[in-house]
């Protein structure tokens, strides 16, 4: 995106690798996958009780999903080690409306986590577009706007190579259909079966 504003609240991830797929079990007891979101943007928060800065953005994280999971924004909290038990204490005190999973072994290192919250945003198309290191105000004006306008010219451009693919076709159809060509077909077919 290039803004100082972007520049300041998220990171552009250079060459927008695929991300990893993973699986992981939910505090809900069920086993999520990265996969399940595909179609959304999802953004994808590692954190941990023990981690302050962590505990401070939650709230501000749920509030964002609350304004935007209508809009194909999906939140995922990947807590970074085996306290089950004090991820449900903290979840008590304070609750949040996104899916937090746990990720016990600590399986997803390759996912390059500098520190504790490190937070990705991938695509609908499950590419990594940005990261943030640190605690963030996730539901500032700021930084829905700025997630709002990347969803939004998402779906303009996706919109718009509908509508080609659409015109491309329309063209291609009305072309044969001018020229005979899917009279042609049928018959040509039918003269390749054996009799």
């Amino acid at each position: 995106m290039g803004s100082t504003n972007a520049a300041r609240l998220m990171d552009e991830v250079a060459g927008n690798p695929q991300a990893s797929n993973f699986t992981l079990n939910s505090t809900g007891g069920g086993s999520v996958s990265l996969n399940d979101f595909k179609g959304k943007f999802v953004l994808l928060n590692f954190w941990a009780t023990w981690c302050a800065p962590c505990r401070k953005e939650m709230p501000s994280m749920s509030n964002l999903h609350s304004k935007l999971n209508g809009k194909g924004l999906e939140v995922i909290g990947v807590h970074v080690g085996p306290s089950l038990a004090g991820v449900k204490k903290f979840l008590g005190e304070v609750p949040v409306n996104f899916t937090i999973l746990i990720d016990k072994d600590m399986s997803l290192a390759g996912w390059g986590v500098r520190g504790l919250p490190m937070t990705f945003l991938i695509n609908p198309d499950g590419k990594l577009i940005y990261s943030a290191t640190g605690e963030r105000k996730w539901d500032s004006a700021e930084m829905v706007k700025f997630l709002n306008d990347l969803i939004d010219s998402y779906e303009r451009l996706a919109g718009s190579e509908k509508d080609i693919a659409v015109k491309q076709k329309s063209f291609f159809t009305s072309l044969m259909e001018s020229l005979g060509w899917y009279n042609d077909t049928k018959e040509s077919n039918s003269n390749l079966l054996p009799n």
